[in-house]
């Protein structure tokens, strides 16, 4: 299970980051996410597709925590405007617009980005996120758009470009790895 870990955390910790917004959130997610898969391994469970199972719990955990802090803290945008993320120390004008382009899309349109960013099929996205399989691929589509929108890159959406080219994209030109 640690090599599952050494594997996939880190992957199922940024898929958190951008479903939650806080570290410390994301630190539980991916904490729970990894203490359900000991309990599914001991279990006597198959470790087939352990990746989907993986983004499967982290998304639903993470809707878990979305639903409880919306119940428990009245929102106002006043308070996300009062905590700000934390400084990067690489971070440039790049990464600042990154992030405020992902915090500018509805949770679902993170969600499906997020999962498919990290080389989920179409398949282990309906899973993950409770959508019809058929469905996926149309939402995906407009959450890309939303996205270039978001970006600047619109006109490299019409051309067919997805989100994991998208990020693909955004690493390579210098952002955080």
């Amino acid at each position: 299970s640690e090599a599952l870990f050494d594997e996939h955390g880190q992957a199922v910790y940024r898929f958190a980051v951008v479903m939650l917004r806080h570290h410390q959130d994301a630190e539980d997610v991916l904490q729970e996410t990894f203490l359900k898969l000991l309990h599914h391994l001991k279990g006597g469970e198959t470790a087939t597709n352990v990746r989907g199972w993986l983004f499967t719990v982290a998304a639903n955990a993470a809707r878990d925590r979305l639903r409880r802090r919306a119940r428990w803290i009245p929102w106002a945008s006043k308070h996300d405007a009062a905590i700000a993320p934390p400084v990067l120390a690489d971070e440039d004008g790049r990464q600042r617009a990154v992030r405020e382009a992902i915090e500018s899309l509805s949770a679902r349109d993170r969600l499906l980005l997020g999962l498919r960013a990290q080389g989920l099929s179409y398949r282990e996205i309906a899973s993950a996120s409770g959508i019809r399989e058929s469905s996926v691929g149309r939402l995906l589509a407009r959450a890309v758009e939303r996205w270039g929108r978001a970006t600047g890159h619109a006109h490299h959406n019409q051309k067919g470009m997805d989100v994991y080219e998208l990020s693909e994209r955004h690493q390579n030109s210098g952002g955080r790895r």
